[in-house]
């Protein structure tokens, strides 16, 4: 595997030469933090200003989730990880971005870790995606080994009964703060408004109670059903520590079972929720 520093260093020579090129006005990367455990989601717009890119084991961040930030028709170069290409892939497939407008710097790596707790993250609880899906440039080696199931994490919570299920779910959304972090890390949270901030008609009560969370959380949950890529930044992202990469990965399963489709693993997919096959009727017929 390419260390860190090596990929790093790639980046940064890739970087320039794109915003001396003017192939893209904006490459979206990792620039330095209060310290080298928390480096911060950074836009390069010269060739000076890439010099300050960075790249580490703390870089969690999905860069996709800031390319909306851009108007339609900007040259964007992104670094994508793993995780990040997958959301691309979905942004794509959903219009809020042309690949034409792209330039995808991928970084292949194994090994990222939890800026708050400065422990290597659980590929099981998160998922791995340890080589980027697609790209137009390759920081580093393709990582050769297999990543392990991303749905072995839910063995626990599927042999409870629905009694013990529910009382887990609501015990552990009865900690939403409703800060909405979750909904800020994740790179397939772009409605804007979001149903939660409408008031005309008010769809969701926005105290911080348990009717009102669950209405929030099961909303958001079903809205990525067939979309999350696993990425684990709504989990790291929560103050309180709510498990959702439970409820998204269950959810994940089920579409990959039902549609043998896996979100943002092929930019010639169609997202499984409006890509509808008389077949796929066919369990519930019969």
């Amino acid at each position: 595997m390419t260390d860190a520093k090596t990929i790093e260093t790639r980046l940064k020579e890739e970087a320039k030469k794109l915003l001396e090129s003017g192939v893209v006005s904006v490459v979206l990367g990792y620039g330095p933090g209060y310290d080298e455990k928390h480096p911060m989601p950074f836009a390069a717009s010269t060739p000076e200003e890439a010099e300050n890119l960075v790249f580490n084991e703390f870089c969690t961040a999905n860069m996709a989730r800031y390319i909306g930030r851009y108007p339609a028709g900007t040259k964007l170069a992104v670094a994508v990880k793993g995780a990040d290409s997958r959301a691309v892939i979905v942004l794509i497939q959903e219009g809020k971005v042309k690949r034409e407008d792209l330039v995808m710097l991928g970084i292949p790596f194994k090994g990222l870790k939890d800026q708050a707790t400065g422990r290597e993250i659980d590929e099981k609880t998160t998922g791995a995606t340890y080589n980027p899906v697609i790209y137009d440039v390759l920081l580093g080696d393709l990582i050769r080994e297999a990543a392990p199931s991303p749905y072995t994490v839910l063995a626990e919570l599927q042999s409870m009964g629905r009694d013990e299920r529910w009382a887990f779910w609501e015990k552990e959304l009865g900690k939403c703060i409703r800060c909405y972090a979750c909904r800020k890390a994740c790179p397939m949270c772009y409605c804007d408004p979001c149903f939660v901030d409408q008031t005309r008609p008010q769809w969701a009560d926005k105290s911080p109670n348990i009717q009102g969370n669950l209405m929030y959380h099961l909303t958001r949950f079903y809205h990525l059903a067939g979309r999350c890529v696993d990425c684990g930044e709504c989990s790291r992202a929560c103050p309180v520590n709510i498990p959702l990469y439970l409820f998204h990965k269950e959810v994940a399963r089920e579409c990959e079972e039902m549609f043998k489709q896996k979100a943002g693993m092929d930019i010639n997919d169609k997202p499984v929720m409006v890509d509808f096959k008389v077949e796929d009727s066919n369990d519930i017929l019969e």
